[in-house]
């Protein structure tokens, strides 16, 4: 059993306490082999149950933490679902190539969530243009309802095909991130079947 260092702590002291007040009280135990023993039962306590580690704490690969990868699996999937929302509000091209965007979205947070590694890959993404990219994307389809055949709006609809093929080429590096490793793993084992 593990519990968190707060509530691993207090149990430890109330624990010692009743067998201070047991030893003290009901056995008349000079007061500092009560205390002594008290001790004893915290520290054995503390012993025996271990400490549950924060996220924070959890170290998966290459300084990236369990943390970072929860919240960035997070993001990716509030990000994919927005996109998902804005995409059914459009029709045609607009709307193709925004579920196409959340396919990717949604398959570089299956290959984050499966291997932290990938993280590397799109971390700079995650954290600093996911949700800015969102955000220019419901605008868009807000302005594109309002403002039908507007010159200005194909403009930004080649940006917003632009955010398709840069998310497709991060999806496309996390997968690659796995080729590479695979690869490597492939070609280690082979070498240690030829030496055997």
């Amino acid at each position: 059993m593990r519990m968190t260092d707060g509530v691993r702590q207090i149990v430890a002291g109330v624990l010692a306490a009743a067998v201070f007040l047991g030893l003290f009280q009901g056995l008349l135990l000079q007061w500092y082999l009560a205390l002594g023993l008290g001790v004893a039962v915290y520290g054995a306590f503390l012993m025996l149950i271990g400490r549950r580690m924060p996220l924070e704490e959890i170290v998966l690969s290459d300084r990236v933490s369990a943390a970072d990868i929860a919240k960035a699996g997070d993001a990716l999937r509030e990000a994919a679902a927005r996109v998902g929302r804005a995409a059914a509000l459009l029709t045609g091209a607009d709307r193709a190539t925004l579920t196409g965007l959340q396919g990717h979205l949604d398959s570089i947070r299956e290959q984050i969530m499966a291997d932290p590694a990938d993280y590397r890959s799109a971390q700079r993404f995650i954290t600093s243009y996911l949700t800015n990219m969102v955000s220019n994307i419901e605008a868009y389809v807000q302005l594109a309802k309002r403002a039908a055949g507007d010159e200005r709006l194909a403009g930004l609809r080649q940006g917003i095909i632009g955010y398709g093929q840069v998310v497709a080429r991060i999806d496309k590096a996390c997968l690659e991130n796995d080729f590479t490793a695979l690869e490597g793993e492939v070609d280690a084992l082979a070498f240690q079947l030829k030496r055997g």
